[in-house]
């Protein structure tokens, strides 16, 4: 009995360890471990080379979205220009969805990952009004 307590105690105090590194590790902004399609999608520079609104693709984009561009650092970082509005602070990830959060200014968006290569990044970006943009993003 004494062994099965003592058992207990050290399993209590190891998890709530690993939770506390885990909220540690989110709120300076880094990973413990990045998945291969996060890993593929880290260190480089998307540029929108098409978006898809209304069932209508604009390829090259309009001028709205000329300038879009997304970067995510393996330390959980971003820069993003979001229809010409220049956005920085962390991200995480959570199954199909990116989360962008601008510490600065508060703004948040996200972005549900349809497909990623290499060279390449599908994303689908709902606005407030939930309004769909798809843009498809080349690294440059």
């Amino acid at each position: 009995m004494k062994k099965q307590i003592t058992f207990l105690f050290l399993a209590a105090i190891m998890s709530s360890a690993l939770v506390a590194q885990t909220k540690t590790a989110s709120k300076l902004g880094t990973s413990l471990k990045l998945s291969h399609t996060d890993s593929l999608m880290c260190g480089k520079e998307w540029h929108v080379i098409s978006v898809e609104e209304w069932s209508v693709v604009t390829k090259p984009p309009g001028e709205k979205n000329a300038t879009d561009m997304l970067q995510m650092g393996t330390d959980m970082t971003y820069t993003a220009i979001l229809f010409g509005k220049k956005s920085s602070g962390t991200w995480s990830r959570s199954g199909q969805y990116i989360y962008f959060v601008n510490p600065a200014s508060g703004d948040k968006f996200s972005y549900k990952v349809i497909a990623v290569d290499p060279k390449s990044i599908k994303v689908d970006y709902r606005d407030p009004d939930e309004t769909h943009s798809i843009f498809v993003m080349e690294a440059k």
